[in-house]
């Protein structure tokens, strides 16, 4: 091959090369990612290369090179300016990213394909679940938890993807950072979600019926669980059985009924704290196991009658009252 020819050939790698690296020029690299470093003097000197936990590269001839947070290009320039010191004939080199590590997420739950997911930038909440395959049948997009990571370790959001979905605002959903975890929760009864073509449009509110001071349907509210719904509808009246609650959500052409224990989660703070979506019904029923059989308001209004009718038969039994007081 012609020396005229050998460079047009370069010119054109060396052309493409930096295409690739434009595309990504503002990206950081960070520990973890995997370089591809050419040089057109000397391909003898080309290597693939991963950054380290410490964000150094180590490079033949220069040794060990800074590499975490600088792009691409501000890393050629480094390993150039190094080079040509030692190497004189070496005045071009060219940097890529192969593999991207440092910006990850973890995904889990009910996903296609659960696990570690990297990106050259992290993009929106609905591309990431997509990104890992989609949710099972199961999947439940209501209640989605972004458990952050790095500066905000520890720190839960609870999001609603379909509202997001619905109502065209994807925008508007919480932004996915480096190291987040991000969980997709099974329906509450494992009962199949339904496709996001059958849903329809929710009236704003729920409503709370059986045993409460003031039944009926109550405003939705964001962030509101059974509790609150409890107090919302004027609490529980004397009757109330506290252990056998039950909220009936819908989720498009099912319906799902979850029990809820009210005495066990006000003292021990289980099951999980239940948030309550548009349309649910909170069904508080009334206790069964009074006398005889009967609720205590029964039984109350019952012994009350029996109470009457024995001071009324002791009032007419006496010997002014008439009766069994004759004539002796």
């Amino acid at each position: 091959m012609g020396k005229l020819t050998y460079y047009m050939v370069f010119a054109i790698v060396f052309i493409g090369c930096a295409a690739a690296g434009y595309a990504a020029e503002g990206y950081r690299i960070g520990a973890g990612d995997m370089l591809e470093v050419r040089f057109w003097q000397d391909a003898s000197l080309n290597v693939d290369v991963r950054v380290g936990q410490d964000g150094m590269i180590n490079i033949d001839i220069i040794g060990q090179v800074m590499a975490a947070g600088k792009t691409a290009s501000e890393l050629q320039d480094d390993i150039v300016r190094q080079m040509s010191r030692l190497n004189t004939r070496i005045s071009q080199a060219v940097v890529r990213v192969i593999e991207y590590q440092y910006q990850y997420v973890f995904v889990k739950g009910q996903v296609l394909t659960p696990g570690k997911l990297t990106f050259e930038e992290i993009p929106d909440l609905w591309t990431v679940i997509n990104e890992a395959g989609g949710i099972t049948e199961i999947g439940d997009l209501t209640r989605v938890t972004i458990i952050r990571g790095g500066k905000d370790a520890g720190k839960v959001e609870v999001v609603n993807v379909i509202e997001a979905i619905e109502s065209g605002n994807l925008d508007k959903l919480p932004q996915v950072r480096r190291q987040d975890t991000i969980e997709i929760p099974r329906t509450p009864a494992g009962i199949p979600s339904a496709d996001i073509s059958q849903r329809v449009t929710r009236k704003n509110v729920i409503y709370v019926i059986g045993a409460v001071t003031t039944p009926g349907p109550i405003t939705f509210q964001e962030d509101v669980d059974v509790l609150e719904a409890l107090a919302l509808a004027g609490g529980p009246v004397f009757e109330a059985d506290l252990k056998k609650a039950r909220v009936i959500t819908k989720d498009g052409f099912y319906a799902q009924a979850i029990e809820v224990d009210l005495e066990e989660y006000t003292k021990t703070g289980t099951p999980a704290r239940y948030i309550m979506k548009k349309e649910d019904t909170f069904v508080l029923p009334y206790r069964r196991d009074g006398f005889l059989g009967v609720g205590l308001g029964t039984a109350a209004t019952f012994l009350g009658i029996i109470t009457s009718a024995v001071i009324i038969y002791d009032i007419i039994s006496t010997p002014d009252g008439g009766i069994g007081g004759g004539g002796g």
